[in-house]
C-alpha cells in the first residue's frame, strides 16, 4: 500500500461531536534512502567550542607562568598596619556581598527547577469544550498525579479544508478549562493540541502554502497568549521524509510563540525501515521512514517529540514489541547526538480496534511497555533522552488499562 492509502481521514476525523480525532492521524514518512550516520553539525560546533576552551586555558597558564613571583624575605617580619575607617569601602563591600548572595540563590533556583512527572497524555473535548465542573477537573488532576503524568496535550482545534478552525464557538470554554486545570494541577505542563491535516481526498497538499503555515503559526500564538497554555502541541500529518515545508512551519511557529515557549510535536515511527531486522507491516511499502538527519532537524526546532508508536499493522504481540523496541532505540540514538534540549515521550495505545492498523490484542499497554523497556535497554546511555510514556488517549482508557499502566510502568 502506498503511504497515501493509509488515510488519516477515514475514521480519524471527529466522530460523534465532530470535533476531536478518535486518535492522532496515523503518520508515516517516505524515504528511498537508508539512514545517514553522519554526525550533525551541532557536534562539530561543540568540538570547536571545546578546542577554544582548551586553547584559552593553555594561553592563561602560559601568561601566569610569565609573571614574576613575589620574593619571600628570609625572616618573617610583622608588617606595620594602620587601620582607617572608610564608610564608602564598607558600603561597596556590603553591596558586593548582597549581589553575590542573590546570584547564588538564583543559580540554585535555576539549577533545581520543580520536577514534573515524566509521563504524558492526550485529552479531548470532554474537558476543553464541555465545561466540566471544578470537582471533575480536580478528579482528573488526582488521577494524573497517581499515574505520574505531568504533561497534558489538551485538544483545541484543527484546520479544516475551508481554512477555518473547527469548534471556534467553544474557545471560551477552552480558556475556562485552562484556568480550572491550573488551579487543580499547577505544576503540570499544559500544551494546547492543534492539528493540521496536510492532505486528503478533499484537501490537496497544503503544507507548501505560506498562508496555511501563517494561519497555524498565528493560531499557535493565540493558544499560548490568549488561551493561556504553557505551550503548543502540533499534530501535523502526514509528513514524509525530508519535507522541508514541515521544518518551515516549525520555524514559523517558533517565531510566533517565542523562544521560551515549549513546542511539542507528534512524530511518526519508522514504519518499515530498510535494512532493519525487525517485523514490518505488510500493508506499508518498505522504506517508509524518516532518516536520522531529518529526525534531528525536527528535534532541533521543538522541545518535545511524542513518538506515535502504535497503529503498526502487525499481527503478533511479539512482533509489535520488537518493532516498538527498534523505534525507541533509533529515536533515542538520533536525538542523543544533539545533546540536551529535546525530550522524547513514547506513545502507547489504549483505543479500540481500528483495522488494519490497530489490533488491541497485539498493541496494548502491556505489549507497548514491554517493547519500550526492551528499547531503553538497547539504547544504553541514549535512553536518558526518553522522558516517559504518552498515553493515547484519556477518553479511550478504561479502568483495566489504568491498572495495567500502574502495574507495568508506574509501579512495576
Amino acid at each position: 500500500m502506498q503511504p497515501n492509502d493509509f488515510s488519516p481521514f477515514d475514521d480519524d476525523l471527529p466522530q460523534g461531536d465532530g470535533l476531536t480525532p478518535t486518535r492522532p492521524f496515523p503518520a508515516s514518512a517516505w524515504s528511498d534512502s537508508s539512514e545517514d550516520d553522519t554526525a550533525h553539525s551541532h557536534t562539530s560546533r561543540a568540538r570547536e567550542r571545546q578546542a577554544k576552551r582548551r586553547q584559552h586555558v593553555k594561553t592563561t597558564k602560559k601568561s601566569m607562568r610569565s609573571q614574576p613571583q613575589i620574593a619571600r624575605p628570609d625572616r618573617f617580619q610583622m608588617p606595620n598596619i594602620r587601620l582607617s575607617v572608610n564608610r564608602t569601602l564598607f558600603v561597596i563591600i556590603g553591596a558586593v556581598l548582597v549581589i553575590g548572595l542573590v546570584v547564588y540563590f538564583l543559580g540554585r533556583l535555576r539549577n533545581n527547577p520543580t520536577e514534573s512527572y515524566p509521563n504524558a497524555i492526550w485529552i479531548g473535548t470532554e474537558w476543553t469544550y464541555e465545561q466540566p465542573s471544578e470537582t471533575e477537573v480536580q478528579a482528573l488532576a488526582q488521577r494524573l498525579r497517581q499515574s505520574e503524568i505531568g504533561t497534558v496535550y489538551a485538544w483545541v482545534s484543527w484546520l479544516q479544508a475551508d481554512e477555518t478552525w473547527r469548534g471556534e464557538a467553544n474557545f471560551p470554554n477552552v480558556q475556562t478549562f485552562v484556568q480550572q486545570f491550573r488551579r487543580a494541577y499547577p505544576e503540570a505542563q499544559l500544551y494546547g493540541w492543534v492539528s493540521l491535516p496536510v492532505e486528503d481526498s478533499d484537501i490537496p497538499y497544503r503544507l507548501d502554502d505560506p498562508a496555511i503555515r501563517q494561519k497555524v503559526a498565528e493560531f499557535s500564538s493565540r493558544v499560548v497568549n490568549e488561551f493561556g497554555f504553557d505551550g503548543v502541541f502540533l499534530n501535523v500529518e502526514p509528513v514524509w521524509n525530508d519535507d522541508q515545508n514541515f521544518l518551515a512551519l516549525l520555524r514559523e511557529v517558533r517565531n510566533s510563540v517565542g523562544i521560551d515557549t515549549p513546542i511539542g510535536t507528534a512524530v511518526p515511527p519508522d514504519w518499515s525501515p530498510l535494512g532493519a531486522d525487525i517485523p514490518v507491516p505488510a500493508q506499508i511499502v518498505p522504506g517508509t521512514a524518516w532518516d536520522k538527519p531529518y529526525k534531528q532537524s525536527v528535534a532541533l526546532l521543538v522541545n518535545e517529540l511524542a513518538l506515535m508508536t502504535y497503529n503498526s499493522g502487525l499481527g503478533a504481540p511479539s512482533d509489535y514489541e520488537t518493532w516498538m523496541a527498534y523505534q525507541v532505540a533509533t529515536y533515542a540514538e538520533a536525538i542523543s547526538e544533539l545533546g540536551e534540549g529535546t525530550e522524547i515521550v513514547i506513545g502507547i495505545p489504549t483505543y479500540d480496534a481500528e483495522p488494519p492498523g490497530h489490533d488491541p490484542y497485539v498493541e496494548n499497554v502491556y505489549t507497548a511497555i514491554a517493547g519500550l523497556k526492551a528499547g531503553l535497554t538497547a539504547a544504553g546511555e541514549n535512553a536518558d533522552f526518553v522522558r516517559g510514556v504518552a498515553i493515547y488517549a484519556d477518553w479511550t482508557t478504561d479502568d483495566a488499562e489504568w491498572q495495567a499502566f500502574q502495574e507495568a510502568w508506574v509501579r512495576p
